[in-house]
């Protein structure tokens, strides 16, 4: 997958400035989907004007944002708000790959809470069920990004045995309390450190059998 194209195009830019307040929604809602041949039914495509031509993309996205399993941000280029690596569960991961074998060459689109943000072109079938958007999101987003999933980085499996990413609801809620409960045993951890203080064990966590009293 290349390198968003270096052309910024118009649209791109009017969703990025006039956007903002969609993107403050509670929820993100991101559907990436794949430039059309335009020989399909008219319903089951969309056109958007780009860089002074419309671009034709079909309506149903590859996937969406229930695909993803965790997520990491990162500053865009130019300063065009943010971007994403996403890290799709085991289904989106298996429809971006036929997407991208069957798409060669041609854009795939996406779209953050209705939104055109950031096109990509197609040059490689993508395997490993990792997706960049490169460009986009505002801290807003991200913020509420944070509320729903892990960051990738402190993502466990959901197997005991092996790794496997996680997929259902479930696993991905487990997931998403497990990361937080790391991350802010993280953080306290650190407070104490820089505060100098040691948490010792309590009284009664003190075994008095066999323990001799100072001086006796």
């Amino acid at each position: 997958m290349k390198h968003p194209l270096r052309v910024l195009w118009i649209t791109l830019a009017c969703a990025l400035t006039t956007g903002c307040e969609t993107f403050r929604e509670k929820k993100v809602f991101i559907t990436c989907h794949v430039q059309s041949n335009q020989v399909e039914h008219p319903s089951e495509i969309m056109r958007i004007p780009i860089g002074g031509q419309q671009m034709t993309f079909k309506k149903v996205p590859e996937f969406s944002q229930r695909s993803i399993a965790a997520f990491e941000s990162f500053p865009a280029e130019n300063g065009q708000g943010n971007g994403v690596l996403l890290k799709l569960d085991a289904k989106g991961k298996n429809y971006l790959e036929v997407a991208s074998r069957l798409n060669q060459g041609m854009i795939m689109l996406t779209m953050v809470n209705g939104m055109p943000v950031d096109m990509v072109r197609l040059d490689q079938p993508i395997s490993d069920g990792l997706f960049t958007i490169w460009r986009g999101l505002s801290d807003e987003s991200i913020a509420d990004m944070d509320k729903f999933y892990p960051r990738i980085s402190r993502m466990g499996s959901s197997s005991r045995w092996m790794e496997m990413t996680p997929s259902t609801d479930q696993e991905k809620f487990k997931a998403r309390r497990v990361a937080k409960e790391a991350e802010a045993a993280e953080k306290k951890a650190a407070r104490d450190k820089d505060r100098g203080f040691f948490r010792g064990p309590k009284t009664k966590d003190i075994p008095l059998e066999g323990y001799e009293l100072p001086g006796t």
